[in-house]
């Protein structure tokens, strides 16, 4: 299936799909989104997953902050501001939605802790925050976007009419919109401005780093699946 949310005339972004490709398309199939897609996905394992998200959004507008506070660039700082506006509108009135659909309680998100695999993704983005040049900052940024505007996407075009009895409509419906799109289009526009002047030998970096996070993306979608909160699930 070719990718639906791509951008034409941006080649370090099309370089940065091409080498997390593998592991992009293969994320797709994964057991969780082929359930979310058909309404098979247990309540319980969207449940994991909506905690975990929470966790994980959290820490994503905290990084967008850091960006905020390294960059100088009026067009930038704007483009991050929104961001910030909507990745908290995201994290409370969104996540209020699905606690009140699926039935989580108050308890349960007061008492949510980050999985070892959120875990790692959500250290690695905050280490590259505090650590790195701004364009180390929006490359960390820019696998959930984009993972999420591409799946959402593609998987409400895969199902069409059926949607409406789907269970996770409303998640589907979110993450396929353009506006959505959106939220991944400034990133890869301003990392490939910001790419015309960086050296070979930090592109190499950034690319690595790009496929670091959609592994991330991966392996959050797996271990929801499974529920799985450590490394191996007998550390309970």
């Amino acid at each position: 299936m070719p990718l639906t949310r791509f951008l034409p005339d941006h080649p370090f972004a099309e370089r940065l799909y091409r080498a997390a490709e593998p592991v992009w398309e293969e994320g797709l199939g994964q057991p969780f989104l082929r359930e979310l897609a058909d309404g098979t996905l247990s309540r319980e394992r969207f449940v994991f997953y909506m905690l975990q998200d929470y966790l994980y959004l959290n820490d994503y507008v905290n990084v967008h902050a850091i960006a905020f506070a390294k960059c100088d660039d009026p067009k930038i700082r704007q483009d991050l501001a929104q961001a910030i506006a909507g990745a908290s509108n995201e994290t409370d009135q969104v996540h209020d939605f699905f606690r009140d659909r699926f039935g989580i309680t108050d308890e349960q998100m007061a008492s949510a802790r980050q999985s070892a695999f959120a875990r790692s993704y959500t250290s690695n983005m905050i280490a590259i925050a505090y650590t790195k040049p701004l364009i180390d900052i929006l490359v960390a940024l820019l696998p959930c976007a984009w993972v999420y505007a591409d799946y959402g996407t593609r998987i409400a075009a895969s199902i069409g009419e059926s949607i409406e009895t789907n269970p996770y409509r409303a998640w589907i419906d979110m993450y396929g919109t353009d506006d959505f799109w959106e939220s991944a289009v400034w990133l890869i526009d301003d990392i490939e401005r910001l790419a015309a002047g960086e050296p070979e030998e930090h592109l190499q970096q950034l690319t690595e780093q790009f496929v670091v996070g959609v592994e991330h993306e991966y392996m959050f979608w797996a271990s929801a699946y499974e529920m799985q909160r450590r490394w191996r699930p007998e550390w309970h």
